[in-house]
């Protein structure tokens, strides 16, 4: 159940909506009402990647192999 962003093609309002798979295709204005809206594409960021992939993959030395 992922959260998506959606823009109002009536009134131009952007919104977000957490959205189950069955209602996808009627996501209505929270603003006007319209059900002539559109999925916008979500730019989303990750950050801390690295550290958490070298403390999981085991940096450490103790106990391992030499």
């Amino acid at each position: 159940m992922p959260i998506f962003e959606f823009r109002c093609s009536k009134c131009g309002k952007e919104f977000e909506r957490l959205v189950f798979s069955s209602d996808d295709q009627c996501v209505e204005c929270p603003t006007c009402g319209c059900t002539e809206t559109n999925k916008m594409l979500s730019v989303f960021s990750c950050t801390g990647l690295e550290a958490a992939a070298e403390s999981s993959c085991g940096k450490s030395h103790s106990g391992g192999f030499s």
